[in-house]
């Protein structure tokens, strides 16, 4: 069933073996997939494997061929593993070439690295004499005609329209006293920023030029110790590039301290070393960019801080943690405290894309979806806790486990395919593949989006304004979450000194009378957001907005020019303001001839959520388009196209029907035009039928 034979005679293969493509050549998966008979031993001992099943399987295929049976054959499926993983095939019919006999066997060896791949197979001197290569390519040419003259049509008859952007980018911040999001002016054009990151008392951007800016905002006898990494113990307030560092392609803030790495995998830190948090010995503090040696020769993908602790990724998928190990958050199998980064023991064979550490735990994302954690797991933020019930009626069992020593997979959260995982003081929130939003841990301040203050022992989904909505990025804090949906920024929980980002209208509840339990958006809709990162009570964001964009026409599609006039009609295309990302939520264009700005936002939505001081109402400056509401997506100016005249008469039959058959709306004593009527006899044409119905 996975062999097809063309017209033109040719032979193609279908899903043979893995039934997903894989990230990269060196992505190893992990399911069972495949019919029996062509499992490669690789699979049925459980091994991690990769494309190479595919050659076992093909070669299954071609040795059946030539001997009509199958390559390995028993009654039960036990006995066939065992064939395949210890037995030996027939011999081939000496009939046949040595070249077809050694194509075969060079399929079917047991050790997948000794197989070939497609394109030594292809390639290989021993396939090219038994194939006549210039015949294959012939065949595939004859194939693919008809696909080729469809492109060649479509090409000619659709219109081409390559869109040119150019965009800038916005840092915002807020909490820590900050009621409303601040603008940081020094990340503009030349500067953009394109990674952030928030520690306890201090921030930290990455710019598109490889550059690295800190800052602080110091409160409540918060010190300086070196976090900045300017050399110093000053509080910078504005932002301030770190000197000593290139090719800076990330950074992550702990509560005191600053890691960052390199595009070479190289890893630099600065600040308080008290728990051993920069993986250097005797130091206390560091107030320049410190390379760590461990890592010269184990370049790193990605670093994650914790409030004391650190955890990083290799380039080869090893994970290394150091600093504070109290309540196991090391994953190491006890509390000691490690200066030197230590290399993680996992259970099973896991291939990891992200590290995640929270403020006493540690996350683990794998490539297939599912979370690892350690670490402790009060209120359940790391959602080990399970709830069961028997068949009988009797009280609901809460399985609580307090900490994991040891990496431990989150059995609740097996159900998803997780992409990502953000940790907060008390509380935990997770992404899935679809864009669903899920929460655990404590609710005191309604944190969990849930709607109430109540507790919640296991896995939550987070519903109200996003419901039915994809969440793309999400972040936790001290008793507060904030996500990101397409265009707009959410936030709920603790409210107190600007943690939510926006001064509400309405009273708020929960203990402190400053908490929503639903959330809320804070801002008009803008354009995107990039990248975002909270700790503590503060929240970073970086947000993109369009200065403008040009269409430009194919002129093989453009119409010939017809002896009547043409009629015009408006075609949707964006546009974008001069303004603020958080200003409007028109999106600003400019076409071949014109760039005037078409509509923007009121930044307040139907159910009065509040806005900030810079969305004020605004004139708009087209009189045909409603006034949008926040959180609709960006209207549209209008460019001209031209449709002939003759295309849009209405034939006679039609229009006798309309006229003799009218239905009125109820109510009304004589037919009136609906108000979806044009001008045009092109909307005459269809929207009487829309009306209609």
């Amino acid at each position: 069933m996975n062999i097809f034979l063309t017209k033109t005679d040719l032979i193609k293969l279908g899903d043979f073996g893995i039934s997903r493509i894989l990230e990269s050549m060196s992505q190893m998966a992990e399911t069972v997939v495949g019919t029996p008979y062509y499992m490669a031993p690789e699979i049925i001992k459980g091994d991690s494997y990769d494309h190479k099943v595919d050659m076992w399987a093909l070669g299954c295929v071609v040795y059946e061929l030539l001997t009509l049976k199958k390559t390995f054959h028993a009654t039960n499926q036990l006995r066939l593993a065992y064939e395949i993983v210890k037995g030996e095939r027939g011999d081939i019919d000496p009939q046949y070439s040595e070249n077809i006999q050694h194509l075969v066997s060079w399929m079917l060896q047991k050790n997948a690295k000794d197989r070939p791949s497609a394109e030594e197979l292809l390639t290989s001197s021993k396939f090219t004499e038994i194939a006549d290569v210039q015949e294959m390519e012939k065949r595939v040419w004859e194939l693919n005609t008809l696909s080729r003259k469809l492109r060649q049509l479509s090409s000619i008859s659709m219109e081409t329209v390559p869109i040119i952007k150019s965009k800038i980018t916005e840092v915002y911040q807020w909490g820590g006293g900050k009621l409303t999001p601040q603008k940081q002016d020094i990340f503009i054009k030349g500067k953009s920023a394109i990674q952030v990151a928030a520690g306890h008392s201090h921030f930290a951007v990455v710019t598109m030029e490889k550059e690295l800016y800190t800052w602080a905002n110091v409160q409540g006898g918060t010190e300086i110790v070196g976090q900045l990494g300017h050399g110093n113990t000053s509080a910078y307030k504005a932002p301030k590039k770190v000197e000593g560092l290139e090719d800076v392609i990330q950074v992550s803030c702990g509560e005191d301290f600053t890691l960052c790495v390199s595009d070479e995998g190289k890893v630099h830190a600065f600040g308080s070393n008290y728990y051993g948090c920069l993986g250097v010995e005797e130091e206390e503090e560091v107030l320049s960019p410190l390379l760590v040696p461990f890592f010269s020769s184990n370049p790193v993908d990605e670093v994650s801080c914790g409030e004391n602790h650190v955890a990083a990724l290799t380039k080869d998928g090893d994970v290394y943690t150091w600093g504070c190990g109290e309540f196991g958050r090391l994953g190491l199998g006890s509390e000691d405290d490690f200066s030197t980064p230590q290399k993680v023991a996992t259970p099973g064979k896991h291939l990891f894309k992200h590290v995640v550490c929270g403020c006493d735990g540690t996350f683990l994302i794998t490539m297939n979806g599912r979370v690892l954690a350690a670490g402790s797991n009060e209120y359940n933020k790391l959602g080990f806790n399970s709830e069961t019930s028997g068949l009988r009626k009797s009280k609901v069992k809460v399985y609580d486990i307090p900490c994991k020593y040891t990496f431990s997979t989150v059995k609740p959260l097996t159900r998803f395919l997780i992409a990502q995982v953000a940790a907060g003081k008390d509380h935990s929130a997770a992404v899935d593949l679809y864009g669903h939003l899920y929460t655990f841990g404590s609710n005191k301040y309604g944190q969990l989006g849930t709607g109430d203050f109540r507790r919640h022992r296991g896995i939550c989904r987070v519903g109200g304004g996003l419901t039915g909505k994809v969440v793309d990025k999400v972040a936790c804090g001290d008793g507060f979450t904030v996500a990101i949906n397409e265009n707009q920024v959410f936030s709920w929980g603790n409210g107190d000194n600007g943690r939510l980002g926006a001064v509400f209208s309405d009273k708020l509840k929960g203990p402190n009378n400053k908490s929503s339990c639903l959330p809320r958006p804070i801002f008009g809709s803008l354009y995107s957001v990039s990248n975002l990162s909270s700790h503590h009570w503060h929240t970073i964001i970086i947000a993109e907005k369009i200065l403008n964009q040009k269409t430009l026409r194919s002129r093989v599609s453009s119409p010939k020019p017809r002896e009547n006039p043409p009629l015009k009609v408006v075609i949707p295309q964006l546009v974008q303001e001069e303004d603020s990302a958080f200003v409007s939520d028109g999106i600003g264009s400019e076409d071949i001839s014109s760039s005037e700005p078409v509509s923007e936002s009121d930044g307040m939505s139907d159910s009065g959520n509040p806005q900030t001081p810079d969305t004020a109402d605004r004139p708009s400056s087209a009189e045909s388009y409603d006034r949008p509401r926040s959180g609709d997506r960006p209207r549209s100016a209008g460019r001209s196209a031209t449709i002939p005249e003759e295309d849009t008469q209405v034939p006679d039959w039609l229009k006798a029907e309309l006229d003799d058959d009218f239905i009125p709306m109820p109510g009304s004593s004589q037919p009136k035009a609906p108000a979806l009527l044009s001008p045009t006899p092109l909307a005459n044409l269809y929207c009487p039928l829309l009306y209609r119905v």
